[in-house]
């Protein structure tokens, strides 16, 4: 192996990102991951006998207002401008999320203009029986505790849209890589200064004298001497259908309590430009169950509250203390990062 002096432990948006700017700045590189493959929880898998782009760890749509990370990350791959739409099943219809005219005349029968909307939303009766029908539930499953527990007030504090507008994110750049997320992190990483290795977990010590950045769980680094952060996690069933549509968009969310998964993902949806695939008479879904975290499990959304924080800062001081060494990611950092977000976190990263 080439000689090395910098190293990327963790290869997922952030990391990659990290890499490739380490690389460009004329640096040799070696990145690692404890998993057999890179692209962290944005990996896909393209399913052989349909051609349809599986994610993983669940459905990643790439979303942005900032210019500065559209234009790098369209350096390594070609988006097809893709634009998000949710629904909402409850109580047997179809809403299209978010919170807007759409969803409020169907869910009421009304048919309010948009000036009429933020008085009707003052009335309590109506913003309660919109957090019971769309969101108790929902955050309920999502976070694991009881609907009694959640405030119906969380309903006042969420943008409501005062127009007909149906796309999920506020986001003017969005899409999916044209050729699949796999070829976004093949991009990032093909460089002659960086060196691949998976299979490889990091650990303190490892790499004397070399700058290591690092972003996988920060408790884990320390072996839990704190003691565990705690996360939430996920688990998801996939199913291969005999139809060619199933749901006829690619997220549909399932906010009422007796339904225990909280969404089914339908990936051929996110490449409605590849006509031989959306042609198929098989299509593949994804039914997602939130779950309890537990050491080995795989984290996905840092459980934030008073405890939960001061337990993070304390492991960051400890980082702090060690030479050469810089955290980051939603795992290190134990925050919940959009693709986006992660990305912008790491141009601005002092290499």
């Amino acid at each position: 192996m080439q000689e090395i002096n910098a190293v990327v432990a963790g290869a997922g948006i952030w990391g990659c990102t990290i890499a490739r700017r380490l690389a460009e700045a004329g640096r040799k590189v070696l990145v690692i991951d404890s998993r057999p493959v890179v692209g962290g929880n944005v990996r896909c898998e393209i399913d052989p006998e349909t051609g349809i782009e599986i994610h993983s760890y669940g459905s990643h749509i790439f979303h942005t207002h900032d210019d500065q990370v559209w234009n790098f990350i369209r350096r390594f791959t070609e988006f097809n401008g893709y634009q998000h739409k949710v629904l909402a099943h409850h109580n047997g219809k179809n809403y299209f999320l978010p919170l807007g005219l759409t969803l409020i005349n169907k869910f009421f029968g009304t048919e309010l203009s948009p000036s009429e909307v933020s008085s009707f939303m003052k009335d309590e009766r109506h913003s309660t029986a919109l957090f019971d029908a769309f969101f108790r539930g929902y955050t309920s499953k999502q976070w694991g505790k009881p609907p009694e527990s959640i405030d119906p007030g969380i309903i006042r504090r969420v943008p409501v849209r005062e127009n007909y507008d149906i796309n999920y994110f506020n986001d003017y750049n969005q899409g999916i890589p044209l050729r699949g997320y796999n070829s976004l992190f093949e991009n990032l990483l093909d460089h002659p200064g960086i060196t691949v290795e998976c299979n490889r977990p990091y650990k303190l010590g490892d790499f004397p004298g070399v700058k290591v950045f690092y972003s996988g769980p920060i408790d884990r680094l320390f072996d839990y001497r704190y003691g565990e952060l705690p996360w939430r996690s996920l688990r998801f069933e996939t199913e291969r259908l005999n139809i060619t549509d199933y749901q006829g968009t690619s997220v549909v969310n399932y906010p009422d309590i007796d339904v225990p998964y909280t969404r089914i993902h339908e990936f051929k949806h996110y490449h409605p430009e590849d006509k031989a695939v959306m042609a198929k008479t098989q299509t593949i879904i994804m039914r997602e169950y939130p779950a309890n975290w537990k050491k080995g499990d795989e984290p996905y959304y840092p459980i934030s509250n008073e405890q939960s924080l001061a337990l993070a800062d304390k492991y960051k001081e400890e980082a702090a203390k060690i030479p050469n060494l810089v955290i980051g990611g939603r795992l290190g950092e134990y925050k919940y990062f959009d693709m986006d977000q992660a990305m912008a976190a790491a141009l601005k990263i002092v290499i």
